[in-house]
């Protein structure tokens, strides 16, 4: 290529970029010269998670209680390990936070979607056991003071421990959370919140765990 068909050729190049890239310029011009903010962009509306989404209904129900956990520990609230096996039996969430001179612990039996929830699982003689269990395989003397203190309070019927039932709707995108009694019956004083910010946080951050789709379907390309 001799010098001049290179000069020719770098100017077609620029004349095509600068005539792409133009109306973008101009339009950004235009927004400067009226002095007036960017407009700014929306996000597609939140859609809504299906059942579709999961392998199974088990990491479904495990997607549930990991929401229960961000959304407690977004208030200061600490996750205490509920499960004294390896498998899911036991109290779904644990958690205990300090507070001027006191502290307190809830006790949360978690639900997604339309998963059915049995009176009995939260019951305080079934709950007593878990703790019985819990504090018998703490490992660490610290941690089993604590399940001692939740298991003394419960019985007492101190207002420091609260047990309760969270639904999470992920099809709406948010979560109904109901007071339980002492046979772990559903109590009056629902109350809810929308949770679907923490739903796509949550699901992305899935998503970039789950590479090798085990716990996500994963669409047919």
């Amino acid at each position: 290529m001799t010098g001049l068909e290179f000069v020719a050729a770098a100017g077609l190049s620029g004349g095509i970029a600068g005539l792409t890239g133009w109306p973008l310029r101009a339009l950004a011009r235009l927004r400067l010269d009226a002095g007036a903010p960017p407009p700014s962009p929306d996000l597609p509306p939140f859609a809504g998670l299906y059942p579709s989404a999961f392998k199974s209904h088990l990491d479904q129900g495990a997607f549930g209680e990991a929401l229960t956990v961000m959304m407690m520990a977004a208030e200061g609230w600490r996750p205490v390990n509920g499960k004294p096996g390896p498998g899911p039996q036991g109290i779904d969430g644990i958690f205990f936070r300090r507070e001027t001179g006191a502290w307190r612990a809830v006790l949360i039996e978690t639900k997604t979607n339309t998963s059915p929830y049995k009176p009995a699982a939260m019951s305080d003689e079934k709950v007593l056991g878990d703790l019985d269990a819990l504090y018998l395989t703490a490992g660490d003397a610290r941690l089993g003071e604590v399940y001692a203190a939740i298991s003394s309070a419960l019985q007492s019927g101190d207002s420091c421990v609260e047990k309760q039932l969270w639904r999470h709707q992920l099809e709406a995108g948010r979560t109904l959370m109901d007071p339980l009694g002492p046979n772990g019956q559903v109590l009056p004083g629902r109350s809810f919140r929308p949770v679907k910010t923490e739903m796509e946080a949550l699901m992305a951050a899935v998503g970039e765990l789950d590479r090798t789709g085990v716990i996500l379907a994963r669409p047919s390309s």
